[in-house]
């Protein structure tokens, strides 16, 4: 977590794992975005995607691959 905050690694659109960013502050911030999107008269469309096996499908050589482009080693693992 440290290697990532130190290196601007997360999007502003990161939530959970985060401290002060939680899932639920995430519903709030979309729910007051499409509240007021509605309220102009817009349009919303909208994916769910459900990722509850995502990790169980990667190659985790490939991720692996990819923490270690992000800068991370074992050492970072260590941590």
């Amino acid at each position: 977590m440290a290697h990532f905050k130190l290196n601007n690694l997360f999007s502003n659109k990161q939530f959970g794992f985060i401290k002060g960013r939680s899932t639920t502050l995430q519903l709030l911030q979309i729910l007051e975005k499409w509240t007021e999107i509605l309220e102009n008269d817009g349009q919303i469309d909208v994916i769910y995607t459900d990722l509850e096996k995502a990790l169980e499908k990667i190659q985790h050589k490939r991720l692996i691959g990819k923490l270690f482009s992000y800068g991370l080693n074992k050492d970072c693992w260590l941590d």
